[in-house]
């Protein structure tokens, strides 16, 4: 019933706004941020609980990548404390100069939100494209501190796979044919942007099925 709980809030907040100031805490947020780094800072609310955050122009995209990660790890502190809802994960990217998809002009980092700190997850792949890849998806998962059968967990990869295959390229996918997509802002996200929320609604909808049926997912 926890799990259960749980999915379906994840799921109704993708659907719905959480309240009408938190569009103007993220600018707020940018605006602070800006000003840290010392260049142009865009942040936007995916959905309910999820926040993407562009840098762009700032001298600190030629500093280690070590630097970058503190600094990124900053900005998500700064991101939870400010949200006017609990987050789920938070994306930052450091472009070189303006925002592109070249994977050679930018630095992603991702964090999902456990107990209100911001947990840095495995480096992203830049240069991914196609169909997400399971090793993709599997550092999305939502940890719900749950205990689960060798039979789920299998379930779970199977139904994960089915529906990266079924959904196919994230920059090609018309968002309207996968259930809990944010529609209207999906053209807003930039390559990576798509993937992680893409490998989001995929892996939660993969527990969400097993959950109901350990032999037979449902579709």
């Amino acid at each position: 019933m926890r799990f259960r709980t749980v999915v379906l809030c994840f799921l109704t907040t993708i659907l719905a706004s959480a309240c009408d100031n938190w569009p103007r805490q993220l600018e707020s947020l940018a605006e602070s941020i800006a000003q840290e780094v010392s260049g142009e800072v865009t942040a936007w609310r995916v959905s309910g609980d999820v926040v993407g955050i562009n840098v762009t122009h700032s001298p600190l995209y030629r500093e280690s990548l070590l630097e970058l990660e503190t600094a990124a790890t900053d900005i998500a502190a700064q991101t939870i404390t400010v949200s006017a809802v609990p987050l789920k994960s938070i994306s930052v990217t450091f472009h070189e100069g303006d925002v592109s998809e070249e994977a050679e002009r930018m630095h992603a980092f991702i964090f999902l939100v456990r107990e209100s700190q911001a947990v840095l997850q495995p480096l992203f792949n830049e240069r991914a494209t196609g169909p997400l890849m399971l090793a993709e998806i599997k550092p999305l998962f939502i940890d719900l501190n749950e205990s689960r059968s060798v039979k789920r967990e299998e379930c779970v990869l199977r139904e994960i796979e089915k529906r990266a295959r079924a959904a196919g390229d994230p920059e090609t996918l018309d968002p309207t044919t996968v259930e809990f997509l944010p529609v209207e802002k999906w053209q807003q996200l930039d390559r990576i942007g798509k993937r992680l929320i893409l490998g989001q609604v995929i892996s939660t909808k993969a527990r969400f099925v097993c959950r109901r049926s350990d032999e037979q997912p449902l579709n």
